[in-house]
């Protein structure tokens, strides 16, 4: 019995990220279950148009975020909660100035998905999370999963676009209320507290954070802005398949990050899932295909079989940023990635055709995971003595 105790904590310490992962896939799984039910029942140009308007709100909600997720949790933790409230009316600030310009420059119908970005600003997953309560981000994760569930059944009765568009926000304030409700109501002690944080690796952890927060779908809107519109429609019928890795990994990284993960281990947590993914994308693609949409669209398999590296660049770039964002680096790696990533992917001639779109996507997350261990491995640019 001696020996057992030890055993079973030191067992725990390896297997915390399931928490995390278990939320991610119930995320996984209520959204599974949304796009079996949605997927059977409205024309694609509608599903098209709806998946387009969440990878456009998305970014909006990425700005909102400002990138100050994981700051967040750091500056509960070094108990700097004046700078961290502060940070949230920032966010806030910037979701409004977010939505106006999707209301403005994009043809996203009025409906509840605007008010996505302001739920995001505002949510406190990152006080449970600075506690290292990722239990509870399950619980959050169940909740807003049957909200979203609930609302899919009503646009599938009612063959209404407004119910459509309502699916994805319902799950945002559904989350959004059980998340206030648990850090409101459990005051437990938060993890021992970090050194104080300064601006200089303030500055490197907000790029890195609104780099990673941005990848997953500002390829998908600036590539696929100029596609045909069958090709554009196929394009985003994929990315929300590959979307279920990337929300995998930046799940897995959270709970990496919170407790301070290096190793082999961060490096097993973060890879294995999306290499899991690649494989079926390779092998199975039309099986994936009839299994999301119910269709067996020939350019939507070789669409997900050309992007089958995909979700394995992009835990290798999120492996690296997890390195590099707390560390010193005068180079700013994560705001120069970003911005590159933004003007060279609005100045990009338009792709044919979908699956060159893709192609140009893995071309790039391969680009810049190259520069971040470039600047991260280069001690000039590190201030650090070669």
């Amino acid at each position: 019995m001696k020996g057992f105790l030890p055993t079973m904590h030191r067992f725990r310490t390896y297997i915390y990220p399931l928490w995390m992962l278990s939320a991610n896939l119930i995320t996984r799984l209520g959204g599974m279950i949304i796009l079996l039910l949605i997927g059977h029942h409205f024309a694609p140009d509608q599903l098209g148009a709806y998946f387009a308007a969440v990878a456009t709100i998305g970014l909006a909600v990425t700005i909102a975020q400002a990138g100050c997720g994981l700051l967040l949790i750091r500056l509960y933790q070094a108990n700097q909660r004046r700078a961290a409230f502060a940070l949230c009316a920032l966010r806030l600030t910037l979701a409004i100035a977010a939505t106006a310009f999707v209301v403005i420059m994009t043809d996203i119908p009025p409906s509840p998905i605007l008010l996505m970005p302001m739920v995001a600003a505002i949510a406190p997953d990152w006080i449970i999370t600075a506690r290292g309560q990722l239990s509870k981000i399950a619980l959050i994760a169940v909740l807003g999963q049957i909200a979203g569930i609930t609302v899919a059944f009503v646009a599938i009765v009612t063959q209404s676009n407004l119910a459509l568009f309502a699916i994805a926000p319902a799950i945002s304030l559904a989350s959004l209320i059980a998340g206030a409700l648990l850090a409101l109501r459990d005051h437990a002690t938060h993890p021992t507290a970090i050194t104080k944080i300064t601006r200089s690796p303030m500055i490197n952890l907000i790029g890195f954070t609104l780099l990673a927060g941005a990848l997953p779908n500002l390829d998908f809107v600036l590539l696929g802005r100029n596609l045909p519109d069958a090709a554009h429609a196929n394009l985003m019928l994929a990315q929300r398949i590959f979307l279920i890795t990337a929300a995998i990994i930046a799940s897995i990284s959270a709970a990496l990050f919170a407790k301070k993960q290096a190793g082999l281990l961060r490096d097993i947590w973060l890879i294995a899932p999306p290499l899991a993914m690649t494989a079926i994308l390779l092998m199975l693609p039309k099986t994936l295909a009839l299994l999301f949409y119910g269709t067996v669209n020939a350019d939507l398999v070789a669409l997900l079989r050309t992007g089958a590296f995909w979700p394995v660049l992009l835990a290798m770039v999120s492996r690296q940023i997890l390195i590099s964002q707390e560390t010193e680096n005068q180079f700013f790696p994560g705001w120069i990635c970003l911005a590159l990533m933004v003007v060279s992917g609005v100045l990009l001639p338009a792709s044919p055709h979908e699956t060159d779109a893709v192609i140009i996507m893995q071309l790039r997350l391969s680009l810049c995971l190259i520069l971040i261990a470039i600047c991260h491995r280069n001690p000039i640019l590190r201030n650090k003595p070669a």
